[in-house]
């Protein structure tokens, strides 16, 4: 299983691929959509996002994994 730093390295990676392609690029991940899922942090109330992958979708409903990078 990936280390926290290497998966908080690989999401910083992400975002800059999309950010500097204007949101054209780093949707797609091995064939998965890629979506930005922002929740609202317990004890702070501040926002928390993170990308996540989604196997599948039917529809408007996406399925998401939270595997901590598995």
């Amino acid at each position: 299983m990936p280390s926290d730093f290497a998966l908080k390295t690989m999401n910083a990676v992400h975002r800059v691929i999309q950010k500097v392609s204007g949101g054209r690029a780093g949707w797609q991940v091995a064939g998965m959509t890629v979506v930005e899922l922002t929740t609202i942090g317990r004890k702070s109330g501040q926002p928390r996002t993170v990308l996540l992958t989604s196997p599948l979708r039917e529809g408007d409903a996406y399925v998401v994994v939270a595997s901590r990078g598995g």
